[in-house]
């Protein structure tokens, strides 16, 4: 049986989300935890929907597991139990929000139609204590009218070729992306969000990076235009810090779409069970 798990994590501890040799990484935590909950004497192997850069968090990363063919319960399986049992072996900065079963056609990774992220910003005099792990820092006003204007280029199929690092993978850097705002919260709490099907490394890091120079007046609004026109990562900012960015959610076709708000997200009946410990 596969298992469909909503996963949020703070990043500031861990290398990442994906296994990395001795490094403090989401996936080896949580593989480590679900190992102990299901009874193994090893860690259980977990599919996330993608990875994310150390220091980078989560609200909604997905990922998937199956339960192993010796694995049984006589009573009935239930999903919110399975987080909190998680959750009780998990440390405080990883956490396992919700779980549901789906069929074996489900994926993390590959089912996955849109990923959304979010950079948030901090433009304030003085620093926040509460918010130092989360949002960016800076001290100097942001133009937040150029800033908007500068990102209406977003949307639309484009290639982002300007937009990853040197180090980046050789997969294609062309991006359809949905939406790309910027909203002003209040008390100096700017969110920028973008969603996409596909992201090239650390392309959201560094249209931050550019848009915040834009509004700092270091860059005129046409700079990220003409950035993703030319294609050349030179034209473009900075790359922004990482614990500003981070994944809020990833969007499934049918019948995946609400996976984690379907009832069967909290029970399984035993008779449902193919196999019994």
């Amino acid at each position: 049986m596969r298992i469909a798990a909503l996963i949020e994590y703070l990043g500031k501890n861990f290398h990442g989300s994906q296994s990395q040799k001795n490094e403090r990484t989401v996936q080896s935590v949580l593989e480590e935890a679900l190992g102990i909950w299901l009874g193994l004497d090893r860690p259980a192997a977990i599919v996330f929907s993608g990875r994310t850069d150390s220091g980078v968090h989560a609200l909604g990363q997905v990922a998937h597991f199956d339960l192993p063919t010796d694995y049984m319960k006589h009573q009935s399986l239930d999903m919110q139990a399975l987080c909190w049992g998680l959750n009780g072996i998990l440390p405080g900065d990883l956490s396992v929000r919700a779980a549901a079963p789906v069929d074996q056609a489900f994926h993390a990774r590959f089912s996955a139609i849109e990923r959304k992220y979010v950079y948030r910003i901090l433009n304030h005099k003085q620093r926040s204590p509460l918010l130092k792990h989360s949002h960016y820092f800076i001290r100097q006003p942001l133009n937040m009218e150029s800033m908007q204007e500068s990102i209406a280029c977003l949307p639309g199929t484009h290639d982002f070729a300007a937009f990853k690092s040197s180090n980046s993978d050789r997969m294609t850097t062309v991006c359809n992306v949905s939406n790309a705002q910027l909203l002003h919260l209040g008390e100096g709490e700017f969110k920028f969000s973008i969603s996409a099907n596909h992201f090239v490394y650390n392309m959201v890091r560094i249209i931050a990076g550019t848009m915040i120079e834009i509004g700092l007046n270091k860059k005129g609004v046409p700079s990220l235009e003409l950035a993703l026109r030319s294609r050349e990562r030179q034209l473009a900012g900075p790359t922004a810090p990482a614990w500003g960015l981070c994944l809020d959610s990833v969007k499934y076709p049918p019948p995946y779409t609400d996976i984690f708000a379907n009832r069967k997200a909290r029970e399984i009946s035993s008779e449902n069970l193919q196999c019994i410990r």
